[in-house]
Protein backbone atom coordinates (compact mmCIF):
# COMPACT_ATOMS: atom_id res chain seq x y z
CA UNK A 1 0.00 0.00 0.00
CA UNK A 2 1.25 3.50 -0.81
CA UNK A 3 2.48 5.62 2.07
CA UNK A 4 1.04 8.80 0.58
CA UNK A 5 -1.10 10.80 3.02
CA UNK A 6 -4.22 12.60 1.76
CA UNK A 7 -4.48 16.12 3.14
CA UNK A 8 -7.55 17.77 1.58
CA UNK A 9 -10.38 17.03 -0.81
CA UNK A 10 -12.05 19.95 -2.63
CA UNK A 11 -15.22 19.60 -4.72
CA UNK A 12 -15.52 21.81 -7.81
CA UNK A 13 -18.88 23.45 -8.47
CA UNK A 14 -19.84 24.83 -11.90
CA UNK A 15 -21.25 28.36 -11.72
CA UNK A 16 -22.69 30.62 -14.38
CA UNK A 17 -21.46 33.87 -12.82
CA UNK A 18 -18.36 33.62 -10.62
CA UNK A 19 -18.85 36.99 -8.89
CA UNK A 20 -22.42 36.12 -7.94
CA UNK A 21 -21.31 32.70 -6.70
CA UNK A 22 -18.53 34.19 -4.55
CA UNK A 23 -21.04 36.60 -3.01
CA UNK A 24 -23.42 33.73 -2.29
CA UNK A 25 -20.81 31.66 -0.50
CA UNK A 26 -19.76 34.69 1.53
CA UNK A 27 -23.36 34.84 2.77
CA UNK A 28 -22.91 31.20 3.89
CA UNK A 29 -19.96 32.17 6.07
CA UNK A 30 -17.14 31.25 3.68
CA UNK A 31 -14.11 33.40 2.98
CA UNK A 32 -14.05 33.77 -0.79
CA UNK A 33 -11.57 34.96 -3.40
CA UNK A 34 -11.14 34.82 -7.14
CA UNK A 35 -8.10 33.18 -8.68
CA UNK A 36 -5.98 35.99 -10.05
CA UNK A 37 -7.78 38.86 -11.72
CA UNK A 38 -10.13 36.78 -13.84
CA UNK A 39 -13.75 35.74 -13.55
CA UNK A 40 -13.15 32.07 -14.34
CA UNK A 41 -12.18 30.41 -11.07
CA UNK A 42 -12.52 31.05 -7.36
CA UNK A 43 -12.31 29.56 -3.88
CA UNK A 44 -14.56 29.44 -0.82
CA UNK A 45 -12.90 28.45 2.46
CA UNK A 46 -14.33 27.80 5.90
CA UNK A 47 -13.16 25.87 8.97
CA UNK A 48 -10.31 24.21 7.10
CA UNK A 49 -12.33 22.99 4.13
CA UNK A 50 -12.18 24.42 0.62
CA UNK A 51 -14.71 24.58 -2.19
CA UNK A 52 -13.69 25.49 -5.75
CA UNK A 53 -15.98 27.45 -8.07
CA UNK A 54 -15.46 27.14 -11.82
CA UNK A 55 -17.18 29.53 -14.20
CA UNK A 56 -19.17 27.93 -17.01
CA UNK A 57 -21.09 30.59 -18.89
CA UNK A 58 -23.22 27.92 -20.61
CA UNK A 59 -24.19 26.32 -17.29
CA UNK A 60 -27.93 25.90 -16.79
CA UNK A 61 -28.84 26.06 -13.06
CA UNK A 62 -32.21 24.40 -13.76
CA UNK A 63 -30.34 21.34 -15.03
CA UNK A 64 -28.53 21.06 -11.70
CA UNK A 65 -24.84 21.04 -10.90
CA UNK A 66 -22.44 19.04 -8.76
CA UNK A 67 -23.07 17.44 -5.38
CA UNK A 68 -21.03 17.01 -2.22
CA UNK A 69 -21.54 15.90 1.37
CA UNK A 70 -20.51 18.10 4.29
CA UNK A 71 -20.08 16.58 7.74
CA UNK A 72 -20.73 19.13 10.50
CA UNK A 73 -20.87 19.19 14.29
CA UNK A 74 -24.45 20.52 14.43
CA UNK A 75 -26.71 20.27 11.39
CA UNK A 76 -29.53 22.15 13.16
CA UNK A 77 -27.29 25.13 13.88
CA UNK A 78 -26.06 25.22 10.27
CA UNK A 79 -29.66 25.14 9.03
CA UNK A 80 -30.51 28.14 11.21
CA UNK A 81 -27.44 29.98 9.92
CA UNK A 82 -28.12 29.21 6.26
CA UNK A 83 -31.78 30.23 6.45
CA UNK A 84 -31.09 33.63 8.00
CA UNK A 85 -32.30 36.77 6.28
CA UNK A 86 -30.06 37.72 3.36
CA UNK A 87 -28.81 34.19 2.64
CA UNK A 88 -29.74 33.03 -0.85
CA UNK A 89 -30.26 29.61 -2.36
CA UNK A 90 -32.54 26.99 -0.83
CA UNK A 91 -31.78 25.24 2.45
CA UNK A 92 -33.96 22.24 3.25
CA UNK A 93 -34.81 21.66 6.93
CA UNK A 94 -32.90 18.96 8.76
CA UNK A 95 -34.39 15.60 9.68
CA UNK A 96 -33.32 12.39 11.35
CA UNK A 97 -32.33 9.64 8.91
CA UNK A 98 -32.26 5.87 9.06
CA UNK A 99 -28.48 5.99 8.58
CA UNK A 100 -27.95 7.75 11.93
CA UNK A 101 -27.40 11.31 10.71
CA UNK A 102 -29.31 14.51 11.36
CA UNK A 103 -29.33 15.78 7.79
CA UNK A 104 -30.29 18.80 5.70
CA UNK A 105 -29.37 20.12 2.27
CA UNK A 106 -28.52 23.39 0.55
CA UNK A 107 -28.95 24.16 -3.14
CA UNK A 108 -27.01 27.18 -4.37
CA UNK A 109 -28.28 29.55 -7.12
CA UNK A 110 -26.41 27.44 -9.70
CA UNK A 111 -28.16 24.22 -8.73
CA UNK A 112 -25.18 22.73 -6.87
CA UNK A 113 -26.19 20.57 -3.91
CA UNK A 114 -24.51 20.43 -0.50
CA UNK A 115 -25.98 17.75 1.73
CA UNK A 116 -24.89 18.25 5.32
CA UNK A 117 -25.25 16.07 8.38
CA UNK A 118 -24.23 15.55 11.98
CA UNK A 119 -24.32 12.30 13.97
CA UNK A 120 -27.41 11.24 15.85
CA UNK A 121 -27.24 9.31 19.07
CA UNK A 122 -26.36 5.81 17.92
CA UNK A 123 -29.48 3.60 18.08
CA UNK A 124 -27.43 0.80 19.59
CA UNK A 125 -26.41 3.03 22.49
CA UNK A 126 -29.46 5.27 22.82
CA UNK A 127 -31.14 3.05 25.40
CA UNK A 128 -27.98 2.99 27.48
CA UNK A 129 -27.22 6.71 27.21
CA UNK A 130 -30.73 7.96 27.92
CA UNK A 131 -31.16 5.34 30.62
CA UNK A 132 -27.87 6.36 32.23
CA UNK A 133 -28.79 10.05 32.12
CA UNK A 134 -32.18 9.49 33.77
CA UNK A 135 -31.05 6.93 36.31
CA UNK A 136 -28.09 9.06 37.36
CA UNK A 137 -30.02 12.33 37.41
CA UNK A 138 -33.30 11.15 38.92
CA UNK A 139 -32.33 8.11 40.98
CA UNK A 140 -34.75 5.77 39.19
CA UNK A 141 -34.46 2.23 37.81
CA UNK A 142 -35.39 1.77 34.14
CA UNK A 143 -36.38 -1.48 32.47
CA UNK A 144 -36.83 -0.22 28.90
CA UNK A 145 -36.57 2.87 26.69
CA UNK A 146 -38.55 2.81 23.43
CA UNK A 147 -39.01 5.51 20.78
CA UNK A 148 -42.60 6.67 20.22
CA UNK A 149 -41.83 9.39 17.66
CA UNK A 150 -38.81 11.39 16.51
CA UNK A 151 -37.26 12.67 19.74
CA UNK A 152 -40.06 11.24 21.94
CA UNK A 153 -39.36 8.19 24.12
CA UNK A 154 -41.32 6.03 26.51
CA UNK A 155 -39.34 5.26 29.65
CA UNK A 156 -40.57 2.17 31.50
CA UNK A 157 -39.45 2.10 35.14
CA UNK A 158 -38.97 -0.84 37.49
CA UNK A 159 -39.69 1.35 40.49
CA UNK A 160 -42.69 3.39 39.39
CA UNK A 161 -45.01 4.49 36.57
CA UNK A 162 -43.68 5.05 33.05
CA UNK A 163 -42.49 8.44 31.84
CA UNK A 164 -42.26 10.16 28.48
CA UNK A 165 -38.99 11.90 27.60
CA UNK A 166 -39.00 14.58 24.90
CA UNK A 167 -35.48 15.30 23.63
CA UNK A 168 -35.37 18.54 21.63
CA UNK A 169 -32.97 19.64 18.87
CA UNK A 170 -29.72 21.36 19.80
CA UNK A 171 -31.10 24.64 18.45
CA UNK A 172 -33.96 24.80 20.98
CA UNK A 173 -33.05 26.94 23.96
CA UNK A 174 -33.19 25.41 27.41
CA UNK A 175 -35.41 28.32 28.48
CA UNK A 176 -38.03 27.32 25.91
CA UNK A 177 -38.21 23.76 27.24
CA UNK A 178 -38.31 25.04 30.82
CA UNK A 179 -41.23 27.20 29.71
CA UNK A 180 -43.06 24.10 28.47
CA UNK A 181 -42.68 22.62 31.95
CA UNK A 182 -43.92 25.80 33.58
CA UNK A 183 -47.04 25.78 31.41
CA UNK A 184 -47.75 22.14 32.28
CA UNK A 185 -47.48 22.94 35.98
CA UNK A 186 -49.89 25.87 35.53
CA UNK A 187 -52.38 23.59 33.75
CA UNK A 188 -52.08 21.07 36.58
CA UNK A 189 -53.01 23.77 39.11
CA UNK A 190 -55.97 24.68 36.88
CA UNK A 191 -56.98 20.99 36.82
CA UNK A 192 -56.88 21.01 33.02
CA UNK A 193 -56.49 17.53 31.44
CA UNK A 194 -52.99 18.06 30.01
CA UNK A 195 -50.07 15.69 30.45
CA UNK A 196 -48.35 16.15 33.80
CA UNK A 197 -44.72 16.81 34.62
CA UNK A 198 -43.13 13.58 35.84
CA UNK A 199 -41.09 15.19 38.61
CA UNK A 200 -40.66 18.50 40.38
CA UNK A 201 -37.61 19.10 38.14
CA UNK A 202 -38.76 17.79 34.75
CA UNK A 203 -36.20 19.62 32.57
CA UNK A 204 -32.60 18.49 32.12
CA UNK A 205 -29.91 18.44 29.41
CA UNK A 206 -28.78 15.34 27.50
CA UNK A 207 -25.64 15.86 25.40
CA UNK A 208 -26.48 19.51 24.79
CA UNK A 209 -30.18 18.90 24.05
CA UNK A 210 -32.89 20.01 26.46
CA UNK A 211 -35.18 17.26 27.72
CA UNK A 212 -38.66 17.35 29.25
CA UNK A 213 -40.11 14.52 31.34
CA UNK A 214 -43.85 13.94 31.64
CA UNK A 215 -46.01 11.16 33.01
CA UNK A 216 -46.91 8.51 30.46
CA UNK A 217 -50.66 8.30 29.82
CA UNK A 218 -51.76 4.80 28.83
CA UNK A 219 -53.69 5.10 25.56
CA UNK A 220 -56.65 3.18 24.22
CA UNK A 221 -56.46 2.28 20.54
CA UNK A 222 -58.80 1.93 17.58
CA UNK A 223 -62.47 1.35 18.29
CA UNK A 224 -61.92 1.48 22.07
CA UNK A 225 -60.47 4.97 21.72
CA UNK A 226 -63.29 6.20 19.50
CA UNK A 227 -65.90 4.79 21.88
CA UNK A 228 -64.23 6.35 24.92
CA UNK A 229 -64.00 9.79 23.28
CA UNK A 230 -67.64 9.61 22.24
CA UNK A 231 -68.73 8.52 25.73
CA UNK A 232 -66.83 11.49 27.22
CA UNK A 233 -68.68 13.96 25.02
CA UNK A 234 -66.86 13.68 21.71
CA UNK A 235 -66.19 16.80 19.67
CA UNK A 236 -68.49 18.92 21.78
CA UNK A 237 -66.34 18.08 24.82
CA UNK A 238 -63.13 18.75 22.86
CA UNK A 239 -64.46 22.15 21.80
CA UNK A 240 -65.41 22.87 25.41
CA UNK A 241 -61.88 21.98 26.56
CA UNK A 242 -60.39 24.45 24.09
CA UNK A 243 -62.86 27.11 25.20
CA UNK A 244 -61.98 26.41 28.82
CA UNK A 245 -58.27 26.79 28.02
CA UNK A 246 -58.94 30.11 26.29
CA UNK A 247 -61.01 31.35 29.22
CA UNK A 248 -58.24 30.81 31.80
CA UNK A 249 -56.87 33.84 33.63
CA UNK A 250 -53.91 35.61 32.06
CA UNK A 251 -50.66 34.39 33.58
CA UNK A 252 -47.07 35.55 33.81
CA UNK A 253 -43.70 34.09 32.85
CA UNK A 254 -43.94 31.31 30.27
CA UNK A 255 -47.75 31.45 30.49
CA UNK A 256 -47.52 34.87 28.83
CA UNK A 257 -44.79 34.06 26.30
CA UNK A 258 -45.64 34.24 22.57
CA UNK A 259 -46.80 30.80 21.47
CA UNK A 260 -49.13 28.93 19.18
CA UNK A 261 -46.78 28.48 16.21
CA UNK A 262 -46.17 24.97 14.85
CA UNK A 263 -42.83 24.23 16.48
CA UNK A 264 -41.42 22.40 13.43
CA UNK A 265 -41.48 25.78 11.68
CA UNK A 266 -41.25 28.35 14.47
CA UNK A 267 -41.13 28.35 18.27
CA UNK A 268 -43.23 31.47 18.69
CA UNK A 269 -46.42 33.24 17.67
CA UNK A 270 -48.65 32.52 14.65
CA UNK A 271 -46.97 35.38 12.78
CA UNK A 272 -43.60 33.67 13.30
CA UNK A 273 -44.99 30.47 11.78
CA UNK A 274 -46.25 32.33 8.73
CA UNK A 275 -42.97 34.23 8.38
CA UNK A 276 -41.02 30.95 8.51
CA UNK A 277 -43.24 29.41 5.84
CA UNK A 278 -42.78 32.49 3.66
CA UNK A 279 -39.01 32.40 4.12
CA UNK A 280 -38.84 28.73 3.13
CA UNK A 281 -40.85 29.46 0.02
CA UNK A 282 -38.79 32.51 -0.90
CA UNK A 283 -35.58 30.51 -0.56
CA UNK A 284 -36.92 27.98 -3.07
CA UNK A 285 -37.49 30.53 -5.82
CA UNK A 286 -34.12 29.97 -7.49
CA UNK A 287 -34.88 26.27 -8.01
CA UNK A 288 -38.23 26.72 -9.77
CA UNK A 289 -38.32 25.68 -13.42
CA UNK A 290 -39.71 28.24 -15.87
CA UNK A 291 -42.69 26.06 -16.83
CA UNK A 292 -43.70 25.75 -13.14
CA UNK A 293 -43.32 29.43 -12.25
CA UNK A 294 -47.09 30.03 -12.31
CA UNK A 295 -47.54 27.34 -9.62
CA UNK A 296 -44.87 28.99 -7.50
CA UNK A 297 -46.41 32.44 -7.93
CA UNK A 298 -49.77 31.05 -6.79
CA UNK A 299 -48.14 29.68 -3.62
CA UNK A 300 -46.34 32.93 -2.87
CA UNK A 301 -49.56 34.92 -3.27
CA UNK A 302 -51.51 32.62 -0.96
CA UNK A 303 -48.84 32.49 1.76
CA UNK A 304 -48.36 36.26 1.71
CA UNK A 305 -52.12 36.76 2.16
CA UNK A 306 -52.46 34.56 5.26
CA UNK A 307 -53.85 36.11 8.44
CA UNK A 308 -51.62 35.72 11.51
CA UNK A 309 -54.38 36.98 13.83
CA UNK A 310 -52.58 40.19 14.80
CA UNK A 311 -54.67 42.34 17.13
CA UNK A 312 -57.26 39.67 17.97
CA UNK A 313 -58.14 38.58 21.54
CA UNK A 314 -55.40 36.36 22.95
CA UNK A 315 -55.24 33.55 25.49
CA UNK A 316 -53.07 30.64 26.56
CA UNK A 317 -53.25 28.17 23.71
CA UNK A 318 -51.96 24.83 22.43
CA UNK A 319 -50.23 24.96 19.01
CA UNK A 320 -51.99 21.86 17.65
CA UNK A 321 -55.24 21.28 19.54
CA UNK A 322 -56.64 18.43 17.42
CA UNK A 323 -57.77 14.85 18.03
CA UNK A 324 -54.34 13.52 17.07
CA UNK A 325 -53.03 14.98 20.33
CA UNK A 326 -55.83 13.60 22.48
CA UNK A 327 -55.22 10.41 24.46
CA UNK A 328 -58.19 8.45 25.81
CA UNK A 329 -57.13 6.41 28.84
CA UNK A 330 -58.55 3.15 30.22
CA UNK A 331 -59.69 5.00 33.35
CA UNK A 332 -62.04 7.17 31.25
CA UNK A 333 -60.02 10.37 30.92
CA UNK A 334 -58.96 12.53 28.00
CA UNK A 335 -55.40 13.86 28.14
CA UNK A 336 -54.12 16.58 25.78
CA UNK A 337 -50.45 16.02 24.92
CA UNK A 338 -47.59 17.73 23.04
CA UNK A 339 -47.60 21.25 24.46
CA UNK A 340 -44.27 22.16 22.85
CA UNK A 341 -44.41 25.83 21.88
CA UNK A 342 -47.59 26.57 23.82
CA UNK A 343 -48.04 30.15 24.97
CA UNK A 344 -50.16 33.22 24.53
CA UNK A 345 -51.64 33.66 21.06
CA UNK A 346 -54.85 34.73 19.39
CA UNK A 347 -57.47 32.25 20.52
CA UNK A 348 -58.83 32.13 16.98
CA UNK A 349 -55.58 30.51 15.76
CA UNK A 350 -55.94 27.13 17.46
CA UNK A 351 -59.72 27.12 17.15
CA UNK A 352 -59.47 27.64 13.39
CA UNK A 353 -57.21 24.64 12.88
CA UNK A 354 -59.42 22.41 15.03
CA UNK A 355 -62.40 23.48 12.92
CA UNK A 356 -60.50 22.72 9.70
CA UNK A 357 -59.27 19.34 10.93
CA UNK A 358 -62.82 18.26 11.82
CA UNK A 359 -64.58 20.00 8.94
CA UNK A 360 -62.35 18.13 6.49
CA UNK A 361 -63.99 14.92 7.75
CA UNK A 362 -67.59 16.17 7.75
CA UNK A 363 -69.09 19.66 7.98
CA UNK A 364 -71.52 18.62 10.73
CA UNK A 365 -68.55 18.04 13.05
CA UNK A 366 -67.92 21.81 13.02
CA UNK A 367 -71.26 22.45 14.72
CA UNK A 368 -70.36 20.17 17.62
CA UNK A 369 -66.96 21.81 18.14
CA UNK A 370 -68.55 25.28 18.11
CA UNK A 371 -71.32 24.25 20.50
CA UNK A 372 -68.75 23.06 23.02
CA UNK A 373 -66.45 26.05 22.61
CA UNK A 374 -69.31 28.50 23.20
CA UNK A 375 -69.86 27.06 26.67
CA UNK A 376 -66.84 29.17 27.67
CA UNK A 377 -66.11 31.66 24.86
CA UNK A 378 -68.13 33.50 22.25
CA UNK A 379 -66.15 35.09 19.43
CA UNK A 380 -66.18 38.84 18.92
CA UNK A 381 -67.39 40.41 15.63
CA UNK A 382 -63.84 41.01 14.34
CA UNK A 383 -62.94 37.37 15.02
CA UNK A 384 -65.97 36.20 13.06
CA UNK A 385 -65.09 38.57 10.22
CA UNK A 386 -61.57 37.13 9.95
CA UNK A 387 -62.35 33.50 10.74
CA UNK A 388 -62.49 32.27 7.15
CA UNK A 389 -59.04 33.65 6.29
CA UNK A 390 -57.53 32.33 9.53
CA UNK A 391 -58.86 28.82 8.81
CA UNK A 392 -56.68 28.82 5.68
CA UNK A 393 -53.46 29.57 7.54
CA UNK A 394 -52.26 26.37 9.22
CA UNK A 395 -53.20 23.93 6.41
CA UNK A 396 -51.41 26.17 3.87
CA UNK A 397 -48.29 26.43 6.04
CA UNK A 398 -48.27 22.64 6.40
CA UNK A 399 -48.59 22.28 2.63
CA UNK A 400 -45.76 24.79 2.15
CA UNK A 401 -43.57 22.79 4.52
CA UNK A 402 -44.29 19.57 2.60
CA UNK A 403 -43.38 21.29 -0.66
CA UNK A 404 -40.13 22.78 0.61
CA UNK A 405 -39.16 19.51 2.30
CA UNK A 406 -39.44 17.78 -1.08
CA UNK A 407 -42.37 15.62 -0.02
CA UNK A 408 -44.59 17.02 -2.76
CA UNK A 409 -43.84 18.29 -6.25
CA UNK A 410 -44.75 21.88 -7.08
CA UNK A 411 -47.62 20.94 -9.47
CA UNK A 412 -49.00 18.46 -6.91
CA UNK A 413 -48.77 20.97 -4.06
CA UNK A 414 -50.35 23.72 -6.18
CA UNK A 415 -53.29 21.46 -7.01
CA UNK A 416 -53.74 20.62 -3.32
CA UNK A 417 -53.44 24.31 -2.46
CA UNK A 418 -56.50 25.22 -4.51
CA UNK A 419 -58.50 22.40 -2.93
CA UNK A 420 -57.31 23.47 0.53
CA UNK A 421 -58.43 27.06 0.00
CA UNK A 422 -61.86 25.88 -1.18
CA UNK A 423 -62.27 23.55 1.80
CA UNK A 424 -61.01 26.13 4.32
CA UNK A 425 -63.45 28.72 3.04
CA UNK A 426 -66.34 26.28 3.31
CA UNK A 427 -65.27 25.40 6.87
CA UNK A 428 -65.05 29.07 7.77
CA UNK A 429 -68.51 29.83 6.44
CA UNK A 430 -70.04 26.88 8.31
CA UNK A 431 -68.27 27.90 11.53
CA UNK A 432 -69.41 31.53 11.29
CA UNK A 433 -72.97 30.34 10.78
CA UNK A 434 -72.68 28.08 13.84
CA UNK A 435 -71.42 30.95 16.00
CA UNK A 436 -74.19 33.26 14.78
CA UNK A 437 -76.89 30.77 15.68
CA UNK A 438 -78.45 31.85 18.96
Amino acid sequence: MSGARLSQFSPIFPVKDLRRALAHYRSLGFVTRAYGDGDDYGFADRDGISLHLAADHDHDPEAGGSETYLYVDDADALYVEWTARGVGGLTHPVRDTAYNLREGAHVDPDGNLIRFGSPLLAPSSLDERLRSHLERGYGIEISKVSELDVGVFRVDRRDGPSWVARVFPLTRALEATAGDGEILRFLHVQDFPAERCATSEPVSVLEGRSLLLTEHAQALRGDERRTAIRDLGGLRHLGALLGRLHAMPEGTGAIARPGGGWHHLADGAPGDELAAAGAMLAAAEGTVAAHEQHHYDLFRAQVSSLDGCEGLPAALTHPDFVLQNVIATPDHRLVIVDWTGAGRAARLWSLAFLLFAEGAKAMARIDRVVAGYRQHVDLEPEELARLKMVVRARPITLLTWSLCMGRKSLPQAASELLATVELADAVGERAVAAFETS
